[in-house]
């Protein structure tokens, strides 16, 4: 189909006035012209379409036609080009089954609508665009100043909907990714559920051998062990992955096997070791501060000796420091034993392995990371958006919206390409548009 839109543009400015080009812009922005070229060209090809079924407009013999003209009805939608208001022809097809709708719309052969909503896809996805950074009420504000946007409660629904398709178009990209190295953590944000006051948040990342980072999983309320399974059901992480993470132990029994080994994040470890000595209670602050820096020291003494030997493969000095951390290690849980504070020496028994294991498999010829920076970081953008005082969150809205803005935070390319296939932007290859503007003297 072909439609031709000739435009005629008339401006003039006052010629005492210098006008700047800013201003000059908005003015013509203010015009709509886009909204009213893209309402002609659709009363362009409505018209067409109805003239291919039902003949010429009032010309003879038209009685006899198949289908049959049955008036107009406009049709309202919002587009980033802006608002608009179509008359779109209704046709009737006389030779119909009795048991179908025998009314339809011509047009929506050519141009389609996204359902009965004003809202097209263009500009509700602008708006879910805004609401990953800003609250429902500053998205719908702020877009306004831009486009006309839709209400608040209309960018929720959107975000669900646009958040929950992310989810399932996520989990199809990553149908055997095989990540080496699974780096996850977990937070709470306030839910407007009664019964709960929070709502817990699971992120899981994954790494290649590159280094590369990408999003495997965010889900609220739900298991780690769920998220472990359906991430082996898809092969998401390879059989013998390393995980990292804080020594939460529910997700570490769910990522970790006899093959698949866990990494304590290091910087957990002063911290944890400080409160377990508090709850103990056998140590005064300072005491319990001396005992914090000589485990830290011990630990990032190794995490140095590894980085400065493994490029010129120094693994004999690896190995040197990895027995004489364990020694201390061991020997100042021994120790806290003997001085009433099990807690910590149980937990720096139990979770010495973990410190250890980026160090051991440095010997072996493989990096693991010693700390869960990148997963960290990525709770910090759940924080920044979700975890102001005054915010409640359902469990769909909060995993819908967190789905938008961690998928466009660790894995941009994705988001993209799902925006892409949302709007469905391939369609642009079977559209050609010609523009030839003549400008001509006027008077000033």
């Amino acid at each position: 189909m072909h439609a031709t839109i000739d435009v005629r543009f008339e401006l003039s400015i006052d010629d005492n006035k210098t006008v700047p080009l800013a201003a000059l812009g908005e003015e013509l922005t203010e015009q709509n012209i886009e909204a009213t070229i893209l309402e002609q060209l659709v009363a362009s090809l409505d018209e067409q379409r109805v003239e291919a079924l039902c003949g010429e407009k009032h010309a003879r013999g038209n009685g006899d036609e198949r289908f049959q003209r049955r008036g107009t009805k406009q049709r309202s939608a919002v587009t980033t080009a802006g608002e608009h208001d179509f008359d779109l022809h209704y046709v009737e097809d006389t030779a119909a089954d009795p048991e179908e709708d025998a009314y339809f719309r011509p047009i929506e052969d050519t141009i389609s609508f996204d359902g009965q909503r004003q809202y097209q896809q263009d500009i509700a996805f602008q708006s879910v665009d805004f609401a990953t950074d800003l609250s429902y009420r500053d998205a719908a504000d702020h877009g306004d100043g831009i486009f006309s946007m839709p209400s608040r409660s209309t960018i929720n629904r959107r975000v669900k909907e646009y958040g929950s398709k992310l989810g399932d178009f996520l989990h199809e990209q990553l149908d055997g990714t095989n990540a080496d190295t699974v780096l996850a953590d977990g937070t709470k944000c306030h839910s407007q559920d009664d019964a709960t006051a929070y709502n817990d948040v699971h992120v899981t990342l994954g790494q290649d051998e590159d280094d590369a980072t990408t999003l495997l999983d965010v889900s609220v309320d739900n298991a780690w062990d769920d998220t472990a399974t359906a991430l082996d059901e898809i092969e998401a992480v390879t059989d013998d992955a390393r995980v990292v993470s804080d020594a939460e132990e529910g997700l570490t029994e769910a990522f970790t096997t006899e093959d698949r080994l866990h990494q304590l994040d290091l910087v957990h470890v002063p911290r944890t070791t400080s409160y377990k000595l508090w709850e103990d209670g056998a140590f005064c602050l300072e005491e319990r501060n001396q005992i914090v820096s000589e485990v830290s020291n011990d630990l990032f003494h190794l995490k140095n000796s590894v980085e400065k030997h493994r490029p010129n493969e120094e693994w004999a000095a690896i190995r040197e420091r990895i027995a004489t951390t364990k020694q201390r290690i061991r020997h100042l849980a021994w120790q806290l034993d003997q001085l009433s504070s099990p807690k910590t020496a149980t937990y720096l028994r139990r979770w010495l392995p973990s410190m250890m294991l980026f160090a051991e498999e440095a010997v072996d010829g493989f990096e693991v990371p010693w700390t869960s920076n990148p997963v960290e970081r990525a709770m910090g953008e759940v924080s920044k958006r979700c975890k102001n005082q005054w915010m409640r969150w359902s469990a769909a809205g909060l995993e819908a919206l967190l789905q938008l803005r961690l998928v466009d935070y660790a894995n941009p390319e994705q988001y993209q390409a799902f925006k892409h296939e949302l709007l469905q932007r391939s369609t642009k290859t079977s559209i050609s548009c010609d523009l030839s503007v003549e400008a001509t003297r006027g008077e000033l």
